[in-house]
């Protein structure tokens, strides 16, 4: 029997599979966005690091490695570009996808302001903190969109994927952050109590990304990352060495250059295991994605064989409160799936569905937390007149000093902005 001709309660059934599948395939290409973000995102990164050794040494040397650094994000920027003018075309609404497109707009204007940035790097006409600020706006930006495209997962096993990588992302995006301060500071040869202010709550910061991306991540991707922090002993004594510098006792310049290699070769493992960790996203995708169109091929056959039953086309069957056949014994096995009632299948979709969203509210609230941080920024920033970055420093000294964690500070903020 076609599906046009069925009883309004199976039609609406195979309607409420396609809808399911049709969410999980936008959620696809919702990763797929995460992934090709990760890949420019770290590319900024590189090349945020680069420029900020390069504007403290004030070595010119540097200059081709540089652009050949700006040619690389600049490809990846016009992947980006191609796949956020396709989500701008497309006609669904809401307010969750309102807030996506803002925050689209705020990266793309970040992302524009990079070519002007790009020259002053280049000539040597912009300090260190003002480039290393900028490039991190723009970087920041492409993560809050991330957040936002993330919002909309509605499938439990991939939402565990997406926060572990997100949340990877995050603390990889501040071990940027504290390779660009520490090349500062030991280019000084001290930093300054601002400044060693910030390290420790950079380095607390990733702690907590880390943290929940481990608690959401596959045991293998943890073993990796595992193995990353075993050989970071030294970046880990450089980062102490920071805390106990002074002005009265310099250190060698030299120790800037040192470093910057160790934190790269951390970096650059961390990308190693964020494109790991994007495999397994699109893998998952990909799985749920056939497991949905099985399960509405499987389920328009059986509603089909209920259709033709209660229409007369095949013998009439007797059902018990159980969703057995009554009148009847079983043959084989072979039929049990088409003895249950239709009462039984829309009781165990409403209870699978159930099961999701409690698997999801729980996956979810480390997602709810970073948008809730960035809100909070935003709220200094509109309200004191800060850069992204300063906001960030302020929430962190806030934490740091009534010892509670960002996101209990960020909370904080926000409702007082409510009242």
């Amino acid at each position: 029997m076609t599906e046009r001709h069925m009883p309004p309660p199976l039609r609406f059934l195979l309607a409420a599979r396609r809808s399911e599948l049709q969410d999980l395939e936008t959620l696809a290409r919702s990763c797929d966005l995460v992934v090709r973000i990760g890949a420019l995102a770290h590319a900024l990164q590189k090349e945020r690091g680069y420029s900020n050794l390069c504007l403290c040494s004030g070595d010119a040397r540097m200059r081709p490695a540089l652009a050949d650094l700006s040619h690389e994000a600049l490809t990846l920027e016009a992947e980006v570009r191609r796949m956020l003018d396709g989500l701008a075309a497309d006609p669904a609404a809401g307010r969750a996808r309102a807030r996506l497109l803002n925050s689209i707009a705020h990266s793309l204007f970040r992302l524009d302001e990079l070519a002007g940035l790009r020259r002053q790097v280049r000539d040597l006409r912009v300090p260190a903190a003002d480039a290393d600020a900028r490039f991190t706006q723009a970087i920041g930006s492409l993560l809050a969109v991330v957040f936002e495209a993330a919002d909309a997962a509605l499938d439990p096993d991939v939402t565990r994927h997406l926060v572990a990588l997100l949340n990877f992302m995050q603390g990889k995006e501040l071990s940027g952050q504290e390779r660009a301060c520490g090349v500062m500071g030991y280019t000084a040869g001290s930093f300054t109590d601002a400044q060693k202010v910030r390290m420790l709550g950079l380095a607390a910061s990733q702690e907590r990304s880390f943290g929940i991306f481990a608690q959401y991540a596959e045991p293998a991707a943890r073993q990796a990352w595992q193995q990353i922090q075993q050989q970071a002993e030294e970046m880990r004594r450089m980062r102490a060495m920071a805390q106990r510098t002074s002005a009265g006792q310099p250190l060698d310049a030299g120790l800037a250059e040192i470093w910057f290699q160790l934190c790269t070769a951390r970096i650059d493992a961390m990308r190693g295991l964020e494109s790991l960790l994007a495999q397994a996203l699109a893998q998952a995708c990909a799985q749920r994605i056939a497991d949905a169109r099985q399960e509405l091929h499987d389920r328009r056959l059986l509603l089909s064989r209920h259709a033709e039953h209660a229409s007369g086309r095949l013998p009439s069957m007797v059902y018990s409160v159980q969703g057995r056949v009554v009148d009847q014994p079983p043959a084989d096995g072979a039929g049990d799936e088409l003895e249950r009632s239709i009462l039984d299948m829309m009781r165990e979709q409403a209870l699978r569905m159930q099961r999701a969203d409690e698997a999801l509210a729980a996956a979810r609230g480390a997602l709810d937390e970073a948008r809730r941080v960035d809100r909070a920024k935003l709220i200094l920033i509109s309200r004191h007149g800060l850069t992204e970055q300063a906001a960030h420093e302020r929430l962190q000294r806030a934490a740091m000093e009534a010892g509670l964690s960002l996101s209990d500070v960020a909370r904080q903020i926000i409702e007082q902005a409510a009242a």
